[in-house]
């Protein structure tokens, strides 16, 4: 039963069942509510209560006679509990809320119903891809519209196809732990866009998605089954596309062309050059725009740019901004150069210096309570536990494996470093790993932290939910939380470089720079205790 941590227990005012709702009515007796064109409000037949009835029974009174069909040991559950309308006396057995539609318990080895008392679907007839054979070239490629779809009389069930696409979605469904009505929507979907394919036709997204989407049929889901049989096309605009035109509007051809011949060779990589990673693309255009754009407004080309210029424009900036622009112009010279687009480097001879690090002060306790009040659900307490106790970077936390995780012996491995459990973080990961299993009992995604999103294929999530939405705003981030806790290591153990590269995995630079803070922080503390010895008067206080 999912429910929130922060409701109490309370009764259904309809049904009078006991549990924690999200209301003052549980989530069958909402759907219940909701569905009026079969319910009307009037007196029950069976409890006399005027309620929303059905057939003349309310909910509470169907519920009661289920309970007893059950009890029979017959399978057709719900023709049999018309039956045992007849006979509710006038008492009922009361149930607790979210408990109709949970699997429980079971001793045989195979249901043969599901929970509706009727025979369980079998699994579809094995298929295979269509044999190949002459296919007629088409002589225009339009575009079909999958919206305009009668599944009553247009669904092909006999296509070859579809009977193929079906049977690879049962199998991908079987081995990602799509829920039943996950694969229902898969199915319906793949007779949508596949009742009439034939060889040689492909399925596009932008046909695919307007269809989809009017149905609510997951998109993502219907896309990877297409994926499988080969006749999946994508033809959306990437996104690094339309970043990259809004990046170099307003600039020059002489410096739109090398500038995005640069850009274009870290995203994809190049002869001898290997692609970078997508945020350093981002950060380097978001460092040099303003600057190119004021070149453009009195240059025509990239080789007009000379180490005066160059020096104006580290001039109006001062710290890690400066420094930023100046490795990202070098950068830029350096491939402009290169491939013959520049004669010579304006940036040579120029220095970076040294990055001027800041000393890194601990958290307020007032601000680190806000935060562990925020993690109000398992996922968001385990995602504070990782980053406040073992010091994990957000990327660390996304890859982690359930693997990674030996509860037994007490260990964990975050970033291929092996770390012993404490009592807490024991009780965090045993409180997580509970609701990951109640909750997607039948996921296969061996990654540790999961969500409603991810659950369903095997990656790992896009985005920290708890620090982006509950974290906004607060003093306290997951990157402080686990700056915090280095330095709390360094202070309670000593401003050992080494003993901080040895916990946490540090570089040595970074532990010798976390080392220095330290000992930067315990002077100060020193120092503060000393003034307020001094000031303290020595000696019996003056009548």
């Amino acid at each position: 039963m999912a429910s929130s941590p922060d409701r109490p227990p309370a009764s259904c005012i309809d049904c009078l069942a006991w549990g924690v709702l999200n209301g003052r009515r549980c989530a069958a007796c909402t759907l219940w509510r909701h569905n009026k064109h079969r319910h009307q409000e009037d007196v029950c037949t069976g409890c006399g209560r005027t309620e929303l009835i059905g057939k003349g029974y309310c909910r509470l009174c169907w519920n009661q006679a289920r309970a007893e069909a059950r009890a029979s040991g017959e399978p057709g559950v719900r023709a049999i509990a018309s039956n045992f309308l007849t006979q509710v006396g006038a008492f009922h057995q009361l149930f607790f809320a979210g408990m109709q539609i949970s699997k429980g318990a079971t001793t045989t080895p195979e249901r043969r119903y599901d929970r509706r008392g009727a025979p369980r679907k079998p699994p579809p007839a094995p298929a295979h891809r269509p044999r190949g054979r002459w296919i007629q070239t088409k002589l225009l490629d339009v575009g079909r519209d999958f919206t305009r779809f009668d599944e009553d009389t247009n669904a092909d069930l006999g296509n070859p196809w579809l009977a193929w696409g079906i049977h690879l979605a049962h199998q991908i469904g079987e081995a990602h732990g799509w829920r039943r009505g996950t694969r229902y929507d898969v199915r319906r979907g793949l007779i949508i866009v596949l009742s009439f394919h034939a060889a040689g036709d492909v399925v596009r997204y932008s046909e695919l998605f307007p269809a989809m989407r009017a149905l609510e049929i997951s998109v993502e889901r219907v896309a990877e089954v297409l994926t499988a049989m080969g006749v999946f096309l994508d033809d959306r605009t990437a996104s690094f596309e339309n970043w990259l035109e809004r990046k170099l509007d307003g600039l020059t051809d002489g410096i739109r062309q090398p500038a995005e011949a640069w850009l274009r060779t870290m995203r994809e990589g190049g002869p001898r050059t290997k692609p970078r990673d997508p945020a350093t693309v981002w950060n380097h255009m978001s460092h040099l725009r303003s600057t190119l754009l004021t070149w453009s407004q009195r240059y025509d080309h990239l080789r007009e740019v000379t180490g005066d210029d160059v020096l104006a424009a580290l001039d109006t900036l001062t710290g890690s901004r400066r420094a930023n622009l100046l490795v990202s112009l070098r950068s830029l010279f350096a491939f402009a150069k290169k491939t013959g687009k520049v004669f010579r480097d304006p940036t040579r001879g120029i220095r970076v210096g040294q990055h001027p690090y800041r000393l890194a002060q601990r958290l307020d306790q007032d601000d680190v309570d806000r935060a562990t009040e925020a993690a109000t659900t398992p996922a968001a307490r385990l995602v504070l536990m990782l980053a406040a106790v073992h010091a994990a970077r957000t990327g660390a936390i996304r890859a982690l494996l359930l693997d990674d995780v030996d509860l037994g012996n007490r260990r964990l491995t975050i970033a291929g470093r092996t770390r012993p459990i404490d009592e807490f973080s024991h009780q965090i990961l045993t409180e997580w790993l509970g609701y990951r299993r109640t909750r997607w009992p039948n996921t296969a995604n061996p990654h540790l932290l999961i969500n409603q999103m991810s659950a369903h294929g095997t990656g790992p999530v896009s985005t920290i939910d708890f620090a982006k939405k509950k974290l906004r705003g607060q003093a306290v981030t997951l990157e402080r939380l686990r700056v915090d806790r280095q330095l709390e290591e360094a202070l309670a153990s000593g401003p050992d470089p080494l003993h901080l590269a040895a916990v946490f995995g540090l570089d040595p630079k970074t532990a010798i720079r976390y080392a220095e803070n330290a000992r930067a922080l315990l002077v100060t503390m020193v120092e503060e205790q000393d003034s307020a010895g001094r000031d303290e008067p020595k000696g019996p206080r003056p009548i």
